[in-house]
């Protein structure tokens, strides 16, 4: 009692940080979280995507040139994978799907390896009603320039949009006139042979459902190019695969809904909730509010894409539940991610005695 104390918090590098990249984004996702880690003080294990060998290679020839003793580029497969994680490092980022996200997870908990993962997830998108024609048009295109970036085969981009149904007709028609005018450039080529399989298959499952624009000519699955043309689902039932698992591709389901509260109804189902992004587009403060609050979500954006979302560095950027955990990307939050927080008491003047210091009192 009547001890002065000061308090402290030191951050300390964690030690050896590896970041797992995926294929879709190589350079730029084996990049920026490689920034956070060594902003903090970290030497950083770098492991690129095996489908990507000749980024992998330029990679690894630029860290051992430039950043040598601080970063490592680790090339291979699976193998090297498990070989990495088993090895313990001091902090982990994955970014990727949610089933492989999982299990490096639990991989990382045998060795208690603390984990960030950037995951993904259905990312919706609600067009609310009462709208004004230039702000409809707006939404439209910035919808479609998102699923056109990367071809629909990155996290943020838009998975499937709730449209009111007063605006319904007028966007479906907006939607289709823009992809025609994509001409050629409506053919979207797919990475691997999985991935182009993958976007058959639910074309397939969705063959009674009607494509904006239609799938005809030469607007087909083309299996010696691997290329799925850009299309637009109307009205797929909620049930379907195409609305339950994240697309990661060129095709986009339109479903119509009643409000702004159907809308967070169908985003908040257990096989949909919690994605990376919730966009929104809307004039209403009343629907952006309820949209705000009513939908769980990493990040919501009201009236503005991924790439603004993205824009603040002073704005950490994550997923929560099967969308991710912890931030790996921009500014201090990242900072804090892969930085090991020391509390630190120092008592002056005196010993600043606890009430567990020396033994109990005797019984009066």
């Amino acid at each position: 009692a009547g001890v002065e104390a000061s308090w402290a918090v030191y951050n300390e590098p964690k030690g050896v940080c590896l970041n797992i990249a995926p294929w879709n984004a190589p350079a730029t996702l084996c990049i920026i979280p490689a920034l956070a880690m060594l902003a903090a003080g970290n030497h950083v294990v770098i492991k690129p995507p095996d489908l990507v060998p000749n980024i992998s290679a330029l990679l690894r020839r630029l860290c051992q040139k430039y950043l040598d003793g601080y970063v490592w580029v680790e090339e291979g497969e699976k193998s090297t994978v498990e070989r990495l994680i088993d090895e313990g490092a001091d902090h982990l980022e994955f970014t990727g799907g949610g089933p492989i996200g999982s299990i490096v997870a639990a991989r990382c908990a045998k060795t208690l390896t603390p984990v960030t993962l950037e995951l993904g997830g259905k990312s919706p998108v609600y067009v609310d009603a009462a709208m004004s024609d230039s702000m409809l048009d707006d939404a439209v295109r910035e919808i479609l320039e998102t699923k056109v970036f990367k071809t629909g085969q990155f996290c943020c981009a838009h998975d499937y949009a709730l449209v009111h149904n007063t605006v319904f007709a007028d966007f479906c028609a907006k939607f289709k006139a823009k992809v025609e005018a994509l001409g050629p450039q409506r053919h979207v080529m797919m990475i691997g042979k999985r991935q182009y399989e993958g976007m058959k298959k639910r074309l397939q499952e969705n063959s009674g459902v009607e494509c904006i624009p239609a799938m005809s000519g030469e607007f087909v699955p083309n299996d010696e190019a691997m290329t799925v043309p850009f299309t637009g689902l109307l009205s797929p039932a909620l049930d379907n695969t195409i609305l339950t698992e994240e697309i990661f591709g060129p095709l986009l389901p339109i479903v119509r809904v009643s409000g702004v509260q159907e809308a967070i109804d169908v985003i908040n189902r257990p096989v949909s909730a919690k994605p990376l992004i919730a966009y929104c587009y809307t004039q209403s403060e009343v629907s952006e509010q309820a949209f705000i609050g009513g939908v769980a979500a990493g990040n919501i954006a009201v009236n503005g894409g991924p790439m603004r979302m993205l824009s603040n560095y002073a704005a950490g950027f994550g997923g929560i539940g099967p969308s991710g955990m912890g931030v790996g990307f921009w500014g201090k939050d990242a900072l804090r991610e892969f930085s090991s927080r020391k509390h630190v008491m120092v008592a002056r003047n005196a010993f600043a005695k606890s009430f567990f210091s020396g033994p109990p009192a005797p019984p009066k």
